[in-house]
């Protein structure tokens, strides 16, 4: 496989709130634990197929498909099988769309864990690869316009993509076909505010902790421990976008005491809970 590497953007490390990076590359298929950005991505599958989660959601992407997360929403990637890993990706910064306020709406009205993945039929149907593609050319040979022509060209995939959304959204389903993980992401999803741990888990399925573990990570490319963690935070964070106080969601969420609460908060979203209640102004506090 050709191996080809372009990266280009104006946006600077460290600066959260302004700039793009367009990224194209090639590698092995590699495992990525549960993060998050500080800018919406727009993740597209050149070649490979990879397993892809966001916000315990499980997505099987394969050549064309196109994944999208937005800022604080939680994901993950690993590789059922050995193979090169061809993609591109468009990560936008608040600030890069500030000539354009309506397209920025567009992105964050999209409910966390929600519409994430855009299949490979409609990304074609809606010619978002052949603007992918002016992207790729103008960042690989850059010149005084560039900027301002992926600018432009990332306008016109937000108005697709929020075509789509509002009329011609795909449906999803679970792509966790072994049913032994699926009833662990359930149990979780149902029990997460309850005082459960990764044993206790592999004990309500009737599995070994060591069987149940191997198993977890090998579907999902996350240990049980770091889900249960994820959907507890997960769910700390819609509540304190709502408006509630960190010191009273924590118990609420599953975590036994407040300081377990602040650092596992602190490891998944990059800051703290005041820090993100301050972005989420709006809410009363209850």
């Amino acid at each position: 496989m050709e191996k080809k590497i372009i990266r280009h953007g104006n946006h600077v490390i460290n600066n959260d709130t302004d700039g793009y990076m367009y990224s194209f590359n090639t590698s092995k298929g590699y495992n990525f634990n549960s993060h998050l950005h500080k800018c919406h991505e727009l993740l597209h599958i050149v070649s490979g197929g990879l397993l892809y989660a966001v916000e315990g959601k499980e997505y099987s992407l394969s050549e064309g498909d196109l994944i999208i997360t937005k800022p604080e929403e939680f994901h993950s990637f690993s590789f059922p099988k050995e193979c090169e890993y061809k993609r591109e990706f468009l990560h936008i910064y608040p600030g890069f769309l500030s000539r354009f306020p309506e397209a920025e709406e567009i992105l964050n009205s999209r409910a966390a864990g929600e519409l994430n993945l855009i299949p490979a039929d409609k990304v074609k149907k809606y010619n978002i690869d052949k603007i992918f593609g002016e992207i790729e050319k103008y960042c690989e040979d850059v010149v005084p316009e560039t900027d301002l022509m992926v600018l432009l060209c990332t306008v016109q995939i937000i108005l697709k993509l929020n075509h789509i959304w509002v009329s011609d959204a795909p449906e999803y389903k679970s792509v966790l076909t072994d049913a032994k993980t699926n009833s662990i992401c359930n149990y979780i999803d149902r029990h997460y505010s309850e005082d459960i741990t990764a044993a206790s888990v592999a004990d309500a399925m009737f599995m070994s902790h060591s069987y149940a573990s191997r198993l977890f990570k090998e579907k999902t490319g996350m240990t049980i421990k770091a889900y249960l963690n994820m959907r507890r935070v997960t769910a700390a964070k819609n509540l304190i976008m709502e408006g509630h106080k960190a010191t009273s969601v924590f118990a609420r969420c599953g975590f036994a005491d407040y300081s377990t609460f602040y650092r596992a908060f602190v490891r998944y979203v990059g800051m703290t809970p005041d820090e993100f209640k301050n972005m989420h102004k709006g809410g009363d506090s209850v």
